[in-house]
């Protein structure tokens, strides 16, 4: 079960890697994210990083870093019994600036379940953190 969510962002890709790597704000620019909470915060984020993040109308749940490739994408994952949730985050270069391509995979016995009772809230959620994304990276600076 495979969710998706693309946008083009008018900022160069190191710009919107700093923004999409910095984890523990993404509650300033997106309403999908109450808070998360890195585990090793002395270690630079990146393959084997932990974290705990709490959604709205959700659990919280912890998440580890599986994949990692710098100012490209990175993808995590949390498991649940029953069903194993991946989320991924790629960014490609583009002539005006990236292409983000945000990714929700759902697998295990329950997911169609999962899928069936949260699927148009996993769809709003990553439509509203790939909108904050571009906003955020979009957005001036106040000098």
């Amino acid at each position: 079960m495979f969710h998706r969510e693309r946008i083009e962002i008018g900022a160069e890709p190191a710009a919107v890697w700093a923004v999409l790597t910095d984890v523990q704000h993404w509650h300033t620019w997106t309403p999908s994210i109450e808070l998360i909470r890195l585990q090793e915060q002395e270690r630079p984020f990146g393959t084997g990083s932990r974290a705990w993040i709490k959604q709205p109308r959700l659990r919280g749940a912890h998440w580890q870093v599986t994949e990692y490739e710098p100012e490209r994408s990175f993808t995590w994952e949390t498991r649940a019994p029953g069903v194993r949730i991946e989320a991924g985050h790629h960014l490609q270069p583009t002539p005006t600036g990236t292409r983000v391509t945000l990714e929700l995979r759902l697998s295990g016995p329950l997911a169609p379940l999962v899928r069936l009772r949260h699927g148009r809230l996993i769809r709003r959620y990553l439509a509203q953190e790939a909108l904050g994304l571009k906003t955020q990276c979009e957005t001036p600076l106040a000098v």
